[in-house]
């Protein structure tokens, strides 16, 4: 009978060191869920940023210099503006330098950027997916496991 008891120690064990190691897998699985879900959130920052930029160009394109313009400076605050030109526009190319385009150039390297992106929006979405399913496959093995007569932890 001792020896039946230790084999079910042994095996108690055996239980206790897969909780363990699903557990961690699964903190490992939420941080990782946790990045992807904020560099989603930056992604649809930088969309919506792209959107606002190529809106913004086209209506700009309605008008004419010398007419008057209300930019906002931030707080919630405004500046009125005098449009000088309606045929160049400054558009960011990447580390830290700007190059001068055509309204239509800029729409089209701004759409591109874009669509961009979106392809990361998607590509981060399914491994976001992916994440959450391999830890529902880790939550379902641990409810398994803690069912288990002898496989409660205090985990």
């Amino acid at each position: 009978m001792e020896e039946r008891e230790r084999g079910l120690s042994e095996k108690e064990r055996e239980q206790q060191a897969e909780l363990q190691s699903l557990l961690l897998r699964l903190r490992q699985y939420q941080a990782q869920a946790e990045q992807k879900t904020q560099e989603l959130l930056f992604v649809r920052q930088a969309l919506n940023e792209h959107e606002k930029a190529i809106e913004t160009i086209k209506q700009l394109k309605k008008l004419k210099a010398g007419d008057e313009l209300i930019v906002p400076i931030g707080a919630n605050s405004s500046v009125y503006v005098t449009l000088s030109t309606t045929d160049k526009i400054i558009v960011r190319i990447g580390g830290g330098v700007s190059a001068e385009r055509d309204p239509d150039s800029s729409i089209a390297y701004l759409s591109e950027m874009k669509t961009e992106l979106e392809n990361t929006q998607r590509e981060t979405t399914s491994i976001l997916q992916r994440i959450e399913q391999e830890a529902q496959v880790l939550q379902a093995r641990l409810q398994e496991l803690a069912a288990k007569p002898g496989g409660r932890s205090q985990a």
